[in-house]
């Protein structure tokens, strides 16, 4: 497709016009910088280039991957009522202490300013006792005056106490034992330009899907995985699990060890996430909410049954089973193999035996801010009996041929 006339091409045209009209007008002349039909043809040629300019930015303001800005903002709003997340706040936890025990009582309010040694300001989100006679440490929740992702700071950068606090101690000093998270600039054009492609395969409110979407619309949510809790038959508990992360998330599960007040810190995303969930969650589910990121995990199963049980469904609640520990394993727990055979153990019309769990061949272990999930298409079970096979792998259920 050709590219719209720039001001050169206006201008040729122009000159190219003038000359074809009147022989006795030379090229020199139209083209020398400051005569008179130098300035005619170029000013024409500019007011051109303007409403040219106009007409393109006009024009890719009505699609979804060439619009920008506020032109973006006004399309996914207008289509599909979506509107761009702004900036987060970022929140942490501070702990004040005083050298000499406080001589008396004193209230911490909400909204005392705080700051780092570069200026990053915060405030206090919750109002907390200092009792008398004690020297603290007294824990007390914060968040930054200003959004954004420069709002995050490391560990003991919070060191200043610059708002009033009455019937303070001299010596009442404070400090971030870990560091602050879930601060966010405002959504990218592609972010949002991303989240209004997959408004139509998730608008209708209730699915899994949805749910994500709705997650993924929290300012500071960057991943959002949901997974349907499953009874004993496979069937639909009436129970959602949501484990969403933020960027600060994403930081903390490669370590080994998470700060021990991260996680009610990040308690508070999950249940900013879980408010905003009203309009798609579906009426009579409970939707529960983690922080954490996501690690599938596939488990193979031997199967063998007692006499006269019915092999397809025992293999589907032995399936269930597995789905049911997996997926009700808090942020940070390991897949324990003795803990999965002891609920296979209790399946009736199976008959465990020490090789029934084929992979994994060992316990999987995770860092502490990762979640272990599975599905019924993850886990599949095949017949260690040559006699009993089970359904083949074409219907529904996901079941194995063995």
């Amino acid at each position: 497709m050709p590219d719209f006339p720039t001001w050169n091409d206006l201008f040729r045209i122009g000159r190219d016009e003038i000359l074809i009209r009147n022989a006795k007008v030379s090229r020199d002349a139209v083209e020398r910088d400051g005569a008179d039909a130098n300035i005619l043809v170029a000013a024409i040629a500019a007011v051109g280039d303007q409403v040219i300019g106009q007409l393109a930015a006009a024009e890719a303001a009505l699609y979804l991957d060439s619009a920008v800005g506020v032109a973006l903002d006004r399309l996914v709003f207008d289509r599909y009522g979506l509107v761009r997340k702004p900036a987060a706040a970022s929140l942490g936890t501070v702990q004040f202490r005083t050298t000499a025990g406080a001589p008396t009582t004193f209230t911490i309010p909400v909204g005392v300013r705080l700051q780092t040694s570069d200026g990053i300001q915060f405030v206090t989100s919750e109002a907390v006792i200092f009792t008398a006679a004690t020297t603290g440490p007294l824990a007390c929740g914060v968040r930054s005056v200003l959004a954004g992702g420069s709002q995050n700071v490391k560990v003991g950068r919070i060191t200043s106490i610059t708002g009033t606090i009455t019937s303070q101690p001299t010596d009442l000093v404070v400090s971030n034992p870990y560091a602050t998270a879930g601060g966010a600039d405002a959504e990218t054009d592609s972010s949002l330009r991303d989240r209004a492609r997959r408004y139509f395969t998730t608008v209708r409110r209730g699915t899994l899907g949805a749910l994500e979407e709705a997650a993924l619309g929290v300012a500071g949510v960057t991943k959002a995985s949901a997974f349907e809790v499953i009874d004993s038959l496979g069937r639909p508990a009436r129970l959602v699990q949501l484990v969403v992360a933020d960027a600060f998330t994403e930081q903390f599960v490669s370590y080994d060890t998470v700060p021990a007040r991260y996680p009610a810190q990040s308690q508070l995303l999950a249940t900013t996430v879980f408010n905003a969930l009203a309009d798609v969650r579906p009426a009579g589910i409970f939707v529960q909410v983690y922080v954490g990121n996501v690690v599938l995990q596939s488990v193979q199963l031997a199967l063998t049954f007692n006499a006269g049980a019915d092999s397809n469904t025992v293999a589907l609640n032995a399936r269930s089973a597995i789905v049911s520990y997996v997926n009700s394993l808090p942020p940070g727990s390991p897949f324990v193999l003795a803990n999965a055979n002891a609920v296979l153990r209790t399946v009736n019309g199976l008959a465990p035996s020490g090789n029934t769990i084929v992979t994994p061949i060992g316990n999987v272990a995770v860092k502490p801010l990762q979640v272990i999930r599975t599905s019924l298409g993850l886990v599949v079970a095949v017949a260690a009996q040559s006699d009993q096979p089970l359904a083949t792998g074409s219907n529904p259920d996901q079941f194995t041929l063995a």
